[in-house]
Order: structure tokens, then sequence, then C-alpha cells
């Protein structure tokens, strides 16, 4: 849990500064986000002395963080380093600690409260896409809370995944495992064909699957600095998943942000026993596979796969620190050329990347991403972000398909 000194400012303050001089003196991660670049030039400003940055400053500085995580990867000073650099843990207190005393913008809350958007946007499905998709209404939306014209909107579903969940056979007889499925307000509200393809080829391969009560994961509060409302969310998902961890179940999550909140950030913010042990049983659903494949238990009598398929791993998949085991899974279909598109972000991350201030930005930040794709014009674009495949549509133009989408449509499920 959070100490007092946690919601300090003057303390956040100067823990920010000190990290900074660190970061300012070393620069690896000068290409990774905008944010380096501006720190580094208010750094530059103040002739290297990073000591010396006001506060209006290392808020900009914040305010171009999207919390991809990919500096944590990649710094060589993070704990247990002696001087215990963490950029984003020190942002993400940032986020908090302003929200705490500014209050979330109702411009914020409108675009990235999961909780309030995505059951209205599935109640209004027909008219909610239909507005997405209308010029004038989204200019007027550009206008009033700051969702850029330009993004392309999440669809909503009329029928949940949940719900179609409900009233679907399946019944399994686990002879190769039992799982419990964090499915995702995204897979629920927007992508719910990802959670079905998912059920259907556990269920193939002799898994059984229950689904879980739960709630957002928590990623999109911490986003605009409510943390005591993710970890609200956060604690409540310990407390349900826990349950059937204690049964023999594991943990299955389709989407990598949620993924690493589960592993990651709900063992650090909640730093229960039980966290830890949720954590350390679940699995990404293609690390899932692979651990299945690894007791030759994969049922891999594909009859379909892509000539060739061009495949972005997400940050968030990146940063559970797993390998690229998604990358692993589609070498096991037959005769796909496969490129893995190793160009970092693609620059969507969350809301941030919508919001007609950071539009361009983010579109900048997957510019070499998209560019490669399109050389590759390969069959078939995976990716294992909802989020980050339709920045790629943003991009490139193309459709993408989930990796667990992909290997449904190779066993012709």
């Amino acid at each position: 849990m959070l100490s007092p000194e946690f919601w300090d400012s003057a303390d956040l303050q100067e823990e920010m500064r000190r990290q900074f001089d660190v970061c300012g003196s070393c620069r690896l991660c000068l290409n990774f986000c905008p944010a380096f670049p501006k720190l580094f030039d208010f750094i530059d400003e103040h002739d290297g002395e990073a000591h010396s940055l006001t506060n209006n400053e290392t808020q900009e500085v914040n305010d171009h963080c999207y919390l991809c995580q990919l500096c944590f990867l990649r710094c060589p000073y993070v704990p247990p380093h002696e001087w215990e650099i963490d950029i984003p843990n020190v942002l993400r207190r940032g986020k908090a600690i302003k929200a705490k005393h500014e209050g979330v913008s109702l411009k914020t809350r409108l675009v990235g409260d999961i909780e309030y958007v995505g059951p209205l946007g599935h109640r209004t499905a027909p008219v909610t896409n239909w507005i997405n998709n209308n010029s004038i209404v989204r200019f007027a939306m550009e206008k009033v809370i700051g969702v850029d014209r330009r993004a392309i909107l999440p669809k909503f579903h009329a029928q949940t995944f949940e719900q179609w969940y409900k009233g679907y056979n399946s019944d399994c007889s686990g002879e190769n495992g039992r799982v419990v499925l964090f499915y995702t307000c995204l897979v629920n509200y927007n992508a719910p064909e990802i959670g079905k393809a998912l059920i259907k080829v556990l269920k193939r391969n002799g898994i059984q699957v229950v689904c879980s009560e739960q709630k957002d994961c928590g990623m999109p509060y911490v986003d605009m600095g409510n943390l005591d409302h993710a970890m609200r969310n956060m604690s409540y998902n310990i407390e349900h998943l826990y349950q059937w961890v204690k049964e023999g179940y594991q943990v299955i999550v389709p989407e990598p942000t949620c993924g690493m909140m589960i592993k990651k950030e709900y063992p650090r913010l909640i730093g229960t026993r039980e966290a830890a042990v949720v954590a350390e049983n679940t699995f990404d659903i293609s690390e899932f596979l692979l651990n299945l494949d690894k007791k030759n238990k994969l049922d891999k009598n594909f009859v379909w796969s892509p000539a060739s398929i061009s495949y972005h791993m997400p940050c968030h998949l990146r940063h559970q620190q797993m390998g690229n085991k998604t990358l692993e899974l589609l070498r096991l279909l037959p005769a796909s050329e496969i490129h893995f598109v190793d160009r970092g972000c693609s620059g969507h991350d969350g809301t941030w990347g919508i919001k007609t201030e950071n539009f361009d930005l983010s579109m900048k930040v997957g510019r070499r991403l998209f560019n490669d794709i399109d050389e590759f014009q390969d069959e078939c674009i995976v990716t294992d972000c909802s989020l980050a495949g339709l920045q790629i549509t943003q991009g490139t133009g193309r459709e993408t398909i989930h990796p667990i989408q992909l290997i449904m449509k190779a066993y012709d499920l």
C-alpha cells in the first residue's frame, strides 16, 4: 500500500529531479517517447542542471509520458541498482498527486472512464458507432472533449463478450488444465471476437475456462491520475481471482496492458501475499499456449496459415519480460513467412494518442512501425494489443488481427 510520503509534492519534485539528473547524463532513452526529448531540452536550457528544472517543466515532461514502460526495460539503473531509477513510477506518482490536488477534469473522464464509457457505448452501440464515424459530430467532439477528429475510435458492440459467454456452451472436461479468464474491458465492450476466439481455441485444446467477477484492471485510472479508484479495482480483482487460483486455476489475459497490470503493478501497489500469488499464476494467452506446447499438449493440427505475417509486439507485453512468446507461437504455423517488426511503440497508449494535443505526436512515434509494415506488405498483420492494432490501421490503412484469432482461423473453428 502507499505510504503518506507518496503524496508529498515536495518530496516528489526532489525525487523527480534526482532521477532526471541521471537521465540527463545518460540519454539512452532519447528516441523512446516525446517525454525524453522534452526533458533533455529543458535540462540543456538549464546548462545541464536537472536540479534547476521548474515545477511547470517537470509537469510538461509528465504530460508527454504515456507510461509505455520501454524506458524501464532499457535503463541500466533500475532497481536493484543503488540509484533506483524508475521513471514510469515517479511520473505515475506525479499524475496521481496532480489529480489529488486539482481533480480529474470532466473532459478526461468523458474520454477515459471506461466504467462509464464502456456500458454507455454498449447500450447505445449503433448510435455511438455512427457518431464516431460522422465527420460533423467528430468536429464537435474535438472542440468539446478534445478527441482528435482524425483518430479511429474503438467500435462498440450491442452484445458484450460477457453476455455471449453466458449463452455459450463452454463445457469441457479440462483434461489439459483449468483457467480463469480475465477478459478485460476492451474485449468485453470493443473486441468480443477476441474473447470468443480464445474460448474456442482453449476448448479445442482441452482447457476448461471460467470467467471471474472482475472490474477494469485499473490502468485507465492510473493514466488519469485517479490512483485511489485504480487501487480499489485492483483489490477487487485480486480478491476474486485469488479464490480461483487457490482452487488450482491459472489466470489468462488476452490484452497486454491488463496482463502487465496484474503481473507487475498489482504486487507493487497493493503489496499483499494474495496479489503476489495471483501475479505468479497469470499468463498472457500466447505464453499459456506455448506452455501447453512444451508439455506436448498443444494441438498443432493447423489446416491453414497466411503466406506471410507482420508481427508487432506491444510495449506492455515487452514489460512482462517473458520473451517474445507470440512470435514463437506464430512460428508453429506451417508455411508462414514471419517478419518481426521490431520498431518500438505504436504510439496509441490508451487515450493519450487520440487527444487533439497528442495525435500528431502519436503518429510520429509510430511512423517507423508503419513504414516497415508498408514495406513488407505481408498478407496478415498481427498484434496482441487491440489499441495498437487501431493505431497501425490509422498509420497504414490496413486491418490487424489478434494472435488468438489467427490461431482460431488456423484450426478452421
